[in-house]
């Protein structure tokens, strides 16, 4: 209290100093307030409020003061008075005294007047027990100043009155609450219904006084307030503060609920009949608006007259501010749903009633809205048609656009910007005329009131249902009474709110304004939807869709089907391209995006108007075409995305767009919006997972006839009409995309057995209808063909993960199946490819879990090859029938039953021309497509396959060999084939209890064409039938007139049999030999002969542009590698199962066969498979069966076999000679490989035959060997200096593997090696025709030198050698080198053993020489003379070739290897001293082969000889020549008897001494062995010495004289 006591003593010190002279008793006053004041400060804790409240001296100084009339004095005392009041310090009993001092100074200025105010509240409201008259006096001075003309006393008066009249009312309120006991103080009060009732004193103050200020506003006494009169205006502002702030005492007190419906209702009628001024029409309008808003239950008829006078208000002949307040005042009531509801129920739905309030309001806005459309902004649409035809005239896009600006360019027509006011009517008290009020503010508050209405409804509605409702739920709720009165209200309320809102959607209002209305929309439509109104729902629901989508071009075509945005003119597209949707349109297609998705489940056959607009708008808006010509300026494809999407504000037509160019848009939308459509369009259709199954019906039936509305095919689900709008797509439609998506994620509702697959049969009917339709655009065609792979895909993971039925299954597989086969023979390619493309995807995925379809499965793969064409050279049925029996392939066996023989395989090869004129354009693509699956077949699950499943599989197999699309699938089918046999094979044997089953196989079954199903699938039989069929399919293919695919035929069929060949029993191979391998051969050789006579048998260069290798570039080449491929096949077939084979009955003619075969093949076929047939012989006769002691094969069988070999092995060599003397082709001649071959046969044959080898043989033999080795018509020989060739290499082998142990076989043996020899140097006038580089023998005559002196030596003690002439041959082979010397072709190349071949000859000669000669010496007389006398005049003629060689030496050679040379010439002169001259001198040998001898060496002891063109001197000398065997070189002279001419000394001068020295050895007598053969040898020499002696001394005395004192040569001194 520390405060109020300052305070006050402060204003009192100030009091005093005022009052001091003229007013004493103020004066006095104030210092006894003082006095106490200051007791009170010297006694802490009591409170001064208390104190001063006992008593008025705290009170008197300042009354007296404001007695004083003085203003200042008063200013004081007033102060301090209100002071003393906020704190409680003046007694109960002053209060009226305060009044009445307060009145008396009111009359004084602002200051006083303000403070009074200030003092008055304060008074009330701490002053608990102020009622009645009290009461009475402080409004009433609040009331009198509120009259004054000073505004701020009378603003402050107002406001003071305004919280003194609520606080008069809070305190009825708190004392209600106290539950005060009925006393004889409470006041009774009679009420117009003589209804008496007791109040308390607050209640009772409340109760007079909005009584009084009732009467004061309605001009009349009043009856509590001493008030003469009161502003209407005012008044109404205090009435509506009392119920503004306690509508709930004036509901719960029945006295002042009475003064509403006597007093206040009243005043309004009678108020609103008369014409009043803005401010008083305002405060009346609030008055309404809150007895509508608080108290219509309790004013029911008094609300309807309210309600009906604004109604009327809102005519157009009213001023435009009523019109507002109205509409201000409706805008609160249809805000208030509850409201709302009790009006409709109240006079609209009650039977009593006589008007129709609600409908009446909902009907004005709608009138009001379209007063005037032209300042909305309100536009009228319609559809303009652009023609396919030529045509010049112009074509104006739609002008139904939702535009979002002015003309001008400013703002929307309508927004909450321009269109309201920043203070609504209602609300500006402070205006005395009606401010001024935007032309479209009553347009905007209808547009609220309507929005209101319908979000309302939704509001009470739409929580009591689920997010999804559905019909049940629906028709359930429909009992509850409030839902039926909403159902009413709708059903009321729809023709006016869709007339209303459709008219605002389509006028100019801004972003909000408009986002708001279609918010309303929205509500509205889901109420009607979710209550079950059909009519309203679809009537929305197709006025949204309409405003959605600017109205499209109607295309006029030819077809009622889709068009392509692609196909259209360019004009056309310019157009088109030139629409595009606004953030209106945008927002619109959100509102039924979210409508959809709320009544998903109630929709029915509206889903089809929905999901309409949904197709367009995505054509327009998420798949946003560019025209021709301009709109997109890169062809890149990867440019062709929709326009940059962004907020705009722009006003542009869309014809203005169109004439402008086509690359400018209109309006470009906003992104924001663009993404939220997307997103929810996605949702939309992913929750049709949560439809029953009625909905989802529905929703699958509308996008099916959506879609079959774009592709043009029928959809036989009632009767449609169909939409009138245009109906264009992009690149792929958007209905097909949706149904793949609701589908896909509706499997297991597609796949209800219990609903017997209605919902899968109408979608997967549709889509292939769609696919195999003719006119479908080759778009939707392409996006079905992915939706139907993908939805197959779907299905099949569902059944496995559910293990569903084969129901399931077989519904999937029928579904591709159509689309493979098509419907009335009408097929695409694009569809078949993603049919079997899924079908492979099954497989991969699902196919271990089929049981059944297999049938299905391999007809449709079969049923993609069969318009593959023809090859040019194939036999007839490449691909048999099912029905066709007789189609099979069964070959003749040897047997004598040939009266039903079926047509072999050789019969059925037919030449053909070239393509079939049928053959159309075939996609290549399927065949690719199709064998994958085979393939997988093939690969993963043939155990699943049953016997005649697996024979489906074979012959779809040959039919994948068979065509001609691509190579690599055939080669791969082939290569499947094998597999296929492996599994056969394989079960096969698991069901044996045996190695092998040894049943007969039945002809008449062996056709591909005939069905296995009454089989035994678990039978060896069956198993081992299949496996033949394989076979035979497989040799079906062996002659396809592609040489990759019949060689890999040729390969799989052969490698098939070996590796099961030993599971194969007798009758396996009787039929396998006969009935497939020897009419194999016969068909390829015919085949082949029937390519190589066609007119253009070079089908490789078209049938293949790669370039080949010449080897293989004609078609006869491609046939000698099948040849090849198949003889050494079937060769080793017979290598490997020979001892299984020879067991046959008709074996040794299948052996003939075979071998008659080869041979033809060898002499009569072109080299490669020349070489081929010789080399299946080797490999036929190099079996080990002799060598397996558990073999079959017999030695004295397995020789008669190799004997027969022997005889064709003769028959070949002797061919080949007289076909290398004939005139043949140089593809038919033998190469050196093939000969080489050949060769090597008779080794492996040898092995087995040598105990019955002959000499007859022996001799055929090696005429044989020697005419191969003289071949000459090979086209290529290998360099055989350095080593042999293999030819060469191959018959020294045969020679060294015959056993010479044989009388009689060395000799021959030996004059053949001697041939060889020779051949190195016999002259080419027989080889005359062979190329430059030909065979040279030098490898085989080094070879044969070494052999030759070796074999000599083993056997030289054999007679027959010398009698027979053969030493003779030997001697004569050696002396042919030895005599060449250095004319000798050069021994070497690139080998390291650079020995010439005179040298090498020599050493052999040298081995065998003395050799032989001790064995003739040995057998003397038993050897012929002739022949005797031959091997001397051989080894004579060879000594003088070689000693005397008139062959000069290569320049290359250096003196060292002169020397060499020259010293193993002089062991050449050693040999014939110490060797040969005992076996000279023996009398058998004729004196004048020993002279010759002698004369040789006489001539090599020359030392020099005279070049006679340089002699100065010549003399004859009678002893030259006369003695001389031999001539000297040209241009030489020798032995003349003195000379000037040049010397030419000899190379060899050591050598010369040596032979000079021999003929002094011949003649000594120094050796004593063999007196008389030395002597006979020296008789034949001294003449011959004795002249060489003569003849050195004549020269040397006739040169002396020349010379003079010139010493003599050195050499001439020898």
């Amino acid at each position: 209290m520390s405060g109020l006591t300052t305070f006050l003593q402060t204003e009192l010190l100030t009091l005093s100093s005022e009052a001091r002279r003229k007013h004493p008793d103020i004066k006095e006053a104030a210092e006894r307030l003082g006095v106490i004041l200051r007791s009170f400060k010297e006694r802490p804790g009591h409170s001064l409020s208390n104190e001063l409240s006992k008593s008025e001296d705290a009170l008197r100084p300042f009354v007296l003061a404001c007695e004083t009339k003085q203003i200042k004095l008063v200013t004081i005392a007033i102060g301090c008075i209100q002071k003393l009041i906020s704190y409680h310090a003046i007694p109960e009993t002053s209060v009226r005294g305060v009044l009445r001092t307060l009145t008396d100074i009111s009359v004084h200025g602002v200051d006083i007047q303000l403070k009074i105010l200030q003092t008055v509240l304060p008074l009330l409201t701490n002053y608990k027990t102020v009622h009645d008259d009290v009461l009475a006096e402080a409004l009433l001075i609040c009331f009198r100043l509120q009259d004054s003309k000073i505004v701020v006393v009378n603003n402050t008066a107002a406001a003071t009155l305004r919280q003194l009249v609520i606080h008069v009312f809070d305190k009825v309120s708190e004392e209600d609450k106290q539950n005060l006991k009925v006393t004889d103080t409470m006041h009774t009060i009679r009420l117009s219904d003589d209804t008496s009732l007791s109040l308390h004193p607050c209640a009772k103050d409340a109760y007079y006084l909005f009584q009084d200020l009732c009467l004061l506003t309605n001009n009349e006494s009043p009856a509590y307030l001493r008030l003469s009169r009161l502003s209407n205006t005012f008044g109404l502002e205090l009435i509506e503060s009392v119920l503004t702030n306690h509508f709930a005492l004036f509901r719960e007190h029945q006295e002042l609920c009475s003064l509403l419906r006597e007093r206040v209702c009243p005043m309004i009628i009678k108020t609103f009949s008369e014409k009043h001024e803005f401010p008083q029409t305002v405060r009346l309008t609030r008055v309404v608006y809150i007895l509508i808003k608080q108290f219509s239950q309790l004013l029911v008829t008094e609300c309807e007259v309210f309600l009906s006078m604004f109604v009327k208000i809102l005519e157009p002949e009213n001023p435009l501010w009523q019109r507002v307040l109205a509409m201000e005042i409706f805008r609160g009531v249809c805000g208030n749903p509850r409201l709302l509801r009790d009006i409709f129920d109240w006079y609209d739905a009650a039977e009593s009633s006589s008007t129709h309030i609600f409908h009446d309001m909902i009907t004005a806005f709608g009138r009001l809205a379209t007063e005037r459309p032209q300042l909305l902004g309100a536009t009228q649409g319609g559809r303009d048609s652009i023609d396919f035809g030529q045509s010049n005239a112009s074509y104006p896009t739609s002008g139904n656009l939702i535009t979002t600006t002015n003309s001008d360019g400013t703002h929307a027509c309508l927004s909450s910007v321009g269109s309201t006011i920043r203070i609504q009517c209602i609300d500006q008290l402070d205006k005395a005329d009606p401010p001024p009020i935007p032309e479209t503010y009553i347009f905007y508050l209808a547009l609220l009131c309507l929005n209101s209405i319908a979000d309302g409804l939704a509001g009470f509605t739409l929580p009591r249902f689920s997010s999804s409702p559905s019909s049940p739920e629906v028709s359930k709720k429909a009992v509850d009474k409030d839902i039926q009165l909403v159902t009413e209200m709708a059903n009321a309320a729809w023709p006016g709110l869709l007339a209303a809102m459709s008219f605002f959607v389509t006028a100019d209002l801004d972003q909000d304004l408009f986002q708001s209305t279609l918010r309303s929309y929205q509500n509205f439509t889901n109420v009607c939807g979710i209550l079950g109104l059909v009519v309203p729902r679809d009537a929305f629901l197709t006025n949204l869709c309409k405003n959605a989508i600017p109205s499209l071009p109607a295309i006029s075509s030819k077809s009622a089907n889709a068009t392509s945005y692609s196909e259209l003119t360019v004009q056309q597209q310019q157009i088109i391209a030139g629409i595009s949707l606004n953030e209106k349109n945008l927002y619109c297609l959100r509102i039924l995006l979210n409508i959809a998705m709320f009544l998903g489940s109630v929709l029915d056959t509206s889903w089809y108007l929905v999901l309409e607009t949904l197709q367009q708008a995505d054509f327009l808006l998420l798949n946003r075409p560019f025209p021709k010509g301009g709109a997109n300026p890169n062809p890149n494809p990867a440019n062709l995305a929709p326009p940059t999407l962004r907020r705009t504000t722009t006003n542009t037509s869309t014809s203005s767009v169109a004439s402008s160019g086509p690359s400018t848009l209109s309006q470009v939308v906003d992104a924001d919006n663009v993404a939220i459509i997307a997103t929810t369009l996605n949702r939309l259709f992913e929750n049709s997972v949560q439809f029953d199954d009625t909905t989802f019906l529905a929703f699958v039936t509308a996008l099916c006839q959506l879609s079959a509305d774009y592709s043009g095919t029928s959809f036989g689900v009632g009767k449609h009409e169909q939409s009138s709008r245009a109906k264009l797509f992009n690149e792929k439609s958007f209905v097909v995309d949706k149904l793949h998506t609701v589908t896909l994620l509706n499997v297991k509702r597609l796949l209800d057995s219990a609903g017997k697959f209605e919902c899968w049969d109408m979608v997967i009917s549709h889509f292939i209808a769609t696919v195999n339709y003719a006119n479908t655009p080759n778009a939707i065609r392409t996006q079905v063909c992915d939706t139907i792979s993908d939805i197959v895909m779907a299905a099949m993971d569902y059944i496995l993960q559910h293990q569903l039925d084969e129901a399931a299954t077989q519904r999937l597989l029928a579904a591709l199946e159509q689309c493979i086969c098509g419907q009335q023979g009408t097929t695409f390619d694009q569809v078949q490819k993603m049919a079997l493309e899924t079908l492979h995807n099954m497989l991969q995925t699902s196919g271990h879990s089929f049981t059944s379809g297999w049938d299905l499965i391999f007809d449709m793969l079969c049923s993609v090859t069969k318009a593959a064409p023809s090859p040019s050279l194939v036999h007839t049925p490449l691909l048999p029938s099912e029905d066709d029996s007789d189609l099979g392939l069964v070959l003749s066996s040897p047997s004598l039953d040939h009266e039903n023989e079926p047509t072999s395989l050789a019969s059925t090869i037919v030449p053909s021309s070239g393509s079939s004129a049928k053959m159309t354009a075939y996609a290549s693509g399927l065949i690719k497509v199709a064998f994958a699956s085979l393939q997988l077949i093939c690969t993963d699950f043939l155990s699943l396959l049953s016997p005649d499943c697996l024979r489906r599989c074979i012959s779809t197999l040959g039919a994948f060999s068979s065509q001609r699309e691509d190579l690599n699938i055939s080669l791969t089918a082939v290569g499947l084939l094998w597999n296929l046999s492996d599994f056969l094979q394989t079960k096969r044997m698991a069901m044996l209890d045996s190695a092998a089953d040894d049943q007969p196989v039945d002809k008449a079954k062996l056709t591909l064409g005939r069905s296995l199903v009454d089989d035994d699938p678990e039978s060896p039989q069956v198993l081992n039938l299949l496996w033949m069929l394989l076979l035979q399919q497989l040799s079906l293919v062996c002659v396809d007139g592609r040489p990759e695919v019949r060689n890999g035929a040729i390969q799989t069929l052969f490698r098939t049999i070996l590796m099961n060949g030993n599971v194969l029993g007798t009758h396996q191979w009787q039929t396998c030999l006969w009935q497939i391998l020897f009419p194999l051969l016969d068909a390829i050789k015919q085949t082949s002969l029937a390519a190589s006579l066609a007119p253009n048998n070079d089908t490789t260069a078209a049938a293949n542009p790669l370039v080949l290798h010449h080897s293989r570039d004609t078609a006869d080449k491609q046939w000698d590698e099948t040849k090849v491929l198949v003889l050494n096949g079937i060769a080793n077939i017979f290598r490997d199962f020979l001892p299984a084979l020879q067991a046959l009955p008709q074996f040794d003619e299948a052996w003939q066969s075979l071998l008659a075969y080869l041979e033809d093949s060898c002499l009569r076929s072109n080299q490669e498979v020349a070489l081929a047939a010789v080399k299946s012989l080797q490999n036929m006769v190099t079996s080990d069966a002799q060598d397996d002691p558990s073999s079959l094969l017999t030695p004295d069988r397995q020789r008669a076999l190799w004997h027969m070999c022997w005889q064709a092995w003769q028959r070949m060599g002797l061919a080949m000679v007289d076909h290398d003397d004939t005139n043949h082709s140089p593809a038919n001649v033998m190469t050196q490989d093939t000969l080489t071959a050949f060769t090597q046969v008779f080794l492996a044959l040898y092995k087995v035959i040598q105990t019955e080898f002959s000499l007859a043989d022996v001799q055929q033999l090696l005429l044989i060997l020697r005419n191969l080795l003289m071949y000459t018509s090979s086209p290529q020989y290998r360099l055989d200096i350095d080593h042999l060739s293999p030819l060469q290499e191959a018959v020294l082998k045969v020679v060294h593997q015959l056993d010479l142990s044989v009388d009689g076989m060395p000799p021959l043996v030996l004059m053949d090696l001697c041939e060889y020899m020779t051949l190195a140097f016999v002259t080419q006038s027989k080889l005359s025709t062979t190329p430059p580089a030909s065979v040279t023998f030098i490898a085989l005559n080094k070879r044969c030198s070494a052999l030759i002196a070796s074999l000599f030596k083993d056997h030289a003690q054999q007679l027959a050698l010398y009698t027979n002439g053969v030493f003779e041959r030997v001697l004569m082979s050696y002396g042919v080198a030895m005599k060449l010397k250095y004319d000798c072709p050069a021994s070497f190349k690139h080998g390291d053993d650079k020995t010439p071949l005179w040298k090498l000859a020599s050493k052999g000669f040298l081995e065998i020489v003395c050799v032989g000669l001790e064995a003739m010496d040995q057998f003397d007389r038993d050897i012929p003379d002739d022949r005797f006398l031959g091997v001397w005049r051989t080894l004579v003629d060879i000594f003088e070739g070689n000693l005397l060689s008139t062959s000069s030496p290569p320049s290359h050679l250096s003196i060292e290897e002169l020397d060499v040379d020259e010293g193993f010439d002089i062991s050449m002169l050693s040999m014939i001293q110490n060797d040969l001259v005992l076996y000279l001198g023996q009398p058998r040998v004729p004196m004048e082969v020993i002279q010759k001898l002698v004369h040789v060496i006489r001539q090599s002891s020359r030392l020099y000889f005279v070049d006679d063109q340089d002699a100065h001197h010549h003399r004859d000398n009678p002893l030259v020549h006369s003695n001389s065997g031999q001539s000297s070189a040209p241009g030489r002279s020798e032995d003349l008897l003195g000379t000037t001419g040049t010397i030419v000394p000899v190379m060899k001068e050591s050598f010369a001494y040596a032979a000079f020295g021999m003929l002094f050895q011949l003649c000594s007598a120094e050796k004593s062995d063999h007196a008389e053969a030395r002597k006979r040898i020296a008789q034949g020499t001294i003449p011959v010495l004795l002249e060489r002696c003569e003849m050195i001394l004549r020269n040397y005395t006739t040169d002396e004289p020349l010379l003079g004192r010139c010493p003599f040569p050195r050499y001439l001194m020898g």
